[in-house]
């Protein structure tokens, strides 16, 4: 639904306690479709979630409308497009703390989908301290716990937090998590001085989302109460896959290597493994296919007509 009429405050003051947050940031393209896909996930597993998708400043009325009825809520940025010079959306998350309309959010990527996950231990996990959290491990496609010598070379070699930012609990009364999103503010928005400033030896090439939120968590010196462990995060990230024998032969996207299939009961099989149930971070906007949106758009109606 849209909400241009309604202020802010007046959204906070009739959304429930707990619910989702998601970016759908365009910029040329159609980037609300994954979104979209992410919403229909959440809501095969938990009918009764309310959702909010936060896009450009003055943006709002540009969304398709048959994308709306997944949603709840649906803010514009507050503070404009950070990205808008470099195209990394990611340099918005500090605003969504700003955005939530709820006293409890989950923030979740947009290149993410929920499979049959149990949304109620998923919160009593995330809100064990009420505050701020990140999951700190994660599984690759096969199973097993990410290898972090490829996903975080840079966090092992400067020793930095080994966190996942593609999902984030926080409680919007909380002096830790307001705290948290202060200090990303100026780390993701200048992110190539943040680079100079940490990495004395080699430094990343671009913009990377999950090394900046480890930098802004070490900053705050808060690696050790929020980290929460997940059995069922997955990380599909090209580096976390532990399928290529260097990193000078790891794909940008790992669909370009990896065979991958999503059957009608949404499971999700690459190569030889089958995940059945999770949180899953795809992280390759390749894979989100038209067919693939169709498995979890019609699962959802199906639902929907049963109820």
């Amino acid at each position: 639904m849209s909400n241009e009429e309604l202020t802010q405050q007046e959204i906070a003051d009739e959304a429930p306690s707990r619910g989702y947050i998601t970016l759908g940031i365009n910029t040329g393209e159609d980037n609300v479709r994954y979104c979209y896909a992410l919403a229909c996930s959440i809501l095969n597993c938990d009918p009764n979630a309310s959702i909010t998708l936060v896009v450009d400043k003055g943006q709002s009325g540009t969304v398709p409308s048959y994308y709306e009825h997944v949603f709840d809520y649906m803010i514009e940025l507050p503070y404009g497009n950070s990205a808008h010079k470099d195209g990394f959306h990611g340099m918005n998350l500090w605003q969504v703390f700003h955005c939530t309309p709820y006293k409890e959010t989950i923030y979740v990527d947009y290149d993410t989908l929920f499979v049959n996950v149990d949304t109620t231990n998923l919160w009593d996990i995330m809100s064990v301290n009420k505050t701020i959290s990140f999951p700190k491990n994660a599984l690759s496609y096969r199973n097993f716990h990410v290898p972090p010598d490829f996903r975080h070379t840079f966090e092992l070699q400067y020793q930095l937090p080994r966190l996942y930012y593609n999902m984030i609990y926080f409680h919007k009364d909380s002096q830790e998590a307001m705290q948290w999103f202060k200090m990303a503010d100026p780390v993701f928005q200048h992110w190539r001085d943040v680079y100079t400033n940490t990495f004395t030896d080699r430094k990343p090439e671009d913009f990377e989302k999950n090394i900046l939120g480890n930098i802004t968590t070490h900053f705050m010196d808060m690696h050790d109460e929020v980290g929460v462990y997940l059995n069922n995060h997955y990380d599909l990230h090209s580096l976390s896959h532990g399928a290529f024998p260097s990193l000078e032969e790891v794909p940008r996207n790992w669909t370009d290597m990896l065979n991958y299939w999503v059957t009608d009961n949404q499971k999700i099989q690459i190569e030889n493994s089958i995940i059945s149930s999770g949180i899953i971070h795809y992280s390759d906007e390749t894979f989100l296919t038209d067919e693939v949106i169709d498995v979890f758009r019609s699962k959802l109606i199906t639902r929907l007509q049963e109820r």
